[in-house]
């Protein structure tokens, strides 16, 4: 073998060593590329856990720091404690007053519309009620004279007391659909919260690309990485 053919030769292995580099390293940074977005929290993952129970979606962003998503929990749990309280607490009046209407009207309440509700506390009995409607000419709200209709109040503070309790369970239920109302916003609040935590992740990961012209513009590889931190 002369000089020139060594040279030609090594040439050659030096230009094919090249395009191995320049063919594999963008097949290498995508292959790193797609392991790096695997390992990286999904937004919209962390907006549909936060959706289901808030705080979810910031521990699956960093389980190291989720002291939003713990306050988000906190809350979620301290209103859904609140409803069920309140719920508890409605049964056990609701039965209280049909159990005062029982004892002192002679009335069962128990299982009866609004406005038969409403009319045992505004009247004392079914005759003045249908009286009044009669007057006002209200036939369709008339009451029909059956025995399962009829009450009677034994006294007028009795009534009056009826009406106090019947407020209190009206109360009572008024802010159940605000506590509802709440938890949907708290749940909202927290997947958005969620979603921007895990974009942020996704913004302040290392980038790396390729180039195979240099600074200068002439041919070469130009390697470009981004941390931010």
């Amino acid at each position: 073998m002369n000089k020139q053919f060594i040279q030609n030769l090594k040439f050659k292995i030096m230009n094919f060593g090249l395009l191995v580099i320049i063919v594999s390293a963008p097949l290498s940074v995508q292959a790193q590329e797609f392991e790096s977005e695997a390992n990286l929290p999904s937004p919209r993952t962390a907006f549909l856990r936060s959706l289901a129970v808030p705080g979810w979606g910031h521990h699956y962003v960093d389980k190291t720091n989720w002291t939003r998503g713990q306050y988000h929990l906190a809350a979620d749990v301290v209103m859904l404690l609140s409803y069920t309280g309140l719920s508890v607490r409605g049964g056990y009046l609701e039965t209280e007053l049909e159990t005062f209407a029982m004892s002192r009207a002679n009335a069962d309440i128990s299982g009866r519309n609004r406005e038969f509700v409403l009319a045992i506390a505004n009247y004392d009995n079914l005759q003045e009620y249908n009286e009044y409607q009669q007057r006002a000419r209200n036939w369709d709200n008339l009451i029909a004279d059956t025995p399962e209709n009829q009450w009677n109040w034994d006294q007028q503070e009795s009534r009056f007391r009826y009406q106090d309790m019947r407020e209190r369970i009206d109360k009572n239920e008024n802010q159940l659909p605000t506590i509802l109302t709440l938890m949907v916003l708290n749940r909202v609040i927290s997947g958005i919260s969620a979603y921007n935590h895990a974009r942020r992740v996704w913004e302040n990961a290392p980038e790396a690309s390729f180039s195979y012209v240099n600074e200068f513009g002439q041919p070469g590889i130009t390697a470009h990485l981004r941390f931010d931190l």
